[in-house]
């Protein structure tokens, strides 16, 4: 496999778009999210998920915990991929980053979050 350009490599950030020694950032861009939940619903962490934010122009992304009640309802952008490709994309940050902006490149991601 070849080495991944620095061009498209993804570059955490705490906040996209943001200022960066003094000077504001360049890009325009549209920012994305998902929220997931890493725990069953029966574990008392339930609504401690995972939300990353991320802009597909710049490659800026940004990653946290985030409260999502009970009863709220989380679309599976994952659900339609074998178990095992599922795993691979929830070990790793950029991976699934890769992949959930293939989704948008391709215009098959929600304009809306429901």
């Amino acid at each position: 496999m070849g080495r991944r350009s620095a061009r498209w490599a993804w570059s955490k950030v705490s906040t996209i778009h943001g200022v960066r020694g003094g000077d504001a950032v360049a890009c325009a861009g549209e920012i994305y999210s998902y929220r997931y939940r890493l725990y069953a619903p029966s574990d008392g962490f339930y609504e401690h998920c995972v939300g990353v934010a991320w802009c597909s122009i710049c490659r800026e992304y940004s990653g946290s915990m985030v409260f999502v009640p009970r009863n709220e309802r989380l679309p599976d952008r994952l659900a339609d991929l074998p178990t095992p490709e599922r795993e691979r994309l929830a070990r790793s940050e950029v991976k699934l980053l890769d992949h959930l902006d293939r989704l948008v490149r391709r215009g098959i991601w929600p304009t809306r979050q429901p």
